[in-house]
């Protein structure tokens, strides 16, 4: 079985071990690789490692394939190489090979790391104590077949053409237009506050005194949120008048005690009888009636204008008089005058 892969993770030599101790075997070879606090006479802190991961894990699966082509008798073989930042003392590559008899597991180990220096596409930075640091890839490696990688550097740095003072509109320091920024927001806040109380509160906020000018409906109390995390220091109102909207008794104060009352007062308000009207409901039907008996006297097209959906639509037939019955009902009238 074989055991490939790159890990960002510090690497653990027993887990590792694991992998490839069998029942079959009696020799297994560990190789680790650590990083050296120095090269060349440099004090190296850690070492970077990065590689082409899917080019990399084809490279050992290759090598594999020689290691059991030329050592038959081994079992199992596990390689493991670690990316990223790799302190001092720490392993950046660990190689475990079983087999049946030490001295193929051992040159399997040698000729396995060998292989993966020469052929596994990965490179490393050495970053020393001075701040300074080198990219570098394995001697070994063959540069033919792969390119070597490295990082491009560049400081980024922008030039601005200097602008004409003539064109400058603010001259001020940053500390002054950042107080400038503030007193407009507190000016801001401050209008929005009083048009909260304006539109809210019904007394003045100090003397508790009834205000004229106020347009508020309500009559709340004035309460400033400390807990407020937006931008805008909210002055928040309280209304003590409210009422439960699901129960529908304060409306009951409105409506007459009876229809009677209410439709008399309708019909009062549209004869414009703004006169003090008297309690006797029947002297005010009275005197309702009469101003309609005006109305229609002194403009007959008035009627006009009545509700007459509750009037009877069935037609009474006319009666037709004899000239005898005319002529008789004339003598009656002129009898009844003399």
């Amino acid at each position: 079985m074989d055991y490939l892969k790159f890990s960002s993770d510090k690497l653990s030599v027993e887990t590792i071990t694991d992998l490839v101790t069998s029942e079959k075997c009696g020799a297994a070879s560990v190789f680790v690789g650590t990083t050296r606090d120095n090269f060349e006479g440099k004090e190296v802190i850690k070492l970077e490692y990065e590689s082409y991961e899917t080019m990399g894990l084809k490279a050992m699966e290759k090598i594999c394939k020689e290691i059991r082509t030329k050592f038959t008798e081994v079992e199992n073989i596990a390689i493991y190489h670690r990316l990223g930042v790799v302190p001092v003392k720490e392993a950046s590559i660990i190689i475990a090979i079983s087999s049946p008899h030490r001295a193929d597991a051992i040159k399997a180990t040698e000729f396995c790391i060998d292989s993966v220096k020469s052929s596994v596409p990965i490179w490393k930075k050495e970053v020393y104590k001075d701040n300074g640091s080198d990219w570098k890839e394995n001697k070994e490696l063959n540069t033919q077949k792969v390119p070597i990688k490295f990082k491009l550097e560049i400081k980024q740095e922008v030039e601005c053409n200097p602008i004409p003072s003539h064109l400058i509109q603010i001259k001020a320091t940053t500390e002054e237009i950042e107080e400038r920024i503030q007193k407009f927001m507190d000016r801001k806040r401050d209008e929005i506050n009083m048009t909260n109380i304006r539109d809210f509160c019904h007394r003045d906020l100090t003397s508790q005194k009834m205000e004229d000018e106020s347009c508020a409906r309500i009559d709340s109390v004035l309460i400033k949120r400390k807990d407020s995390k937006g931008h805008l220091q909210v002055n928040k109102v309280y209304n003590n008048f409210s009422r439960d909207q699901s129960k529908q008794d304060y409306l009951m104060q409105f409506i007459p005690k009876n229809g009677i009352e209410e439709r008399l007062l309708s019909a009062e308000t549209q004869l414009s009888m703004t006169k003090p009207v008297s309690n006797d409901i029947y002297k005010r039907i009275k005197n309702v009636e009469d101003r309609l008996m005006y109305l229609e006297s002194i403009s007959p097209e008035y009627i006009q204008f009545w509700d007459k959906t509750a009037l009877s639509k069935t037609s009474k037939k006319k009666r037709v008089f004899s000239v005898n019955e005319i002529n008789n009902f004339i003598s009656d009238l002129e009898s009844r005058k003399k």
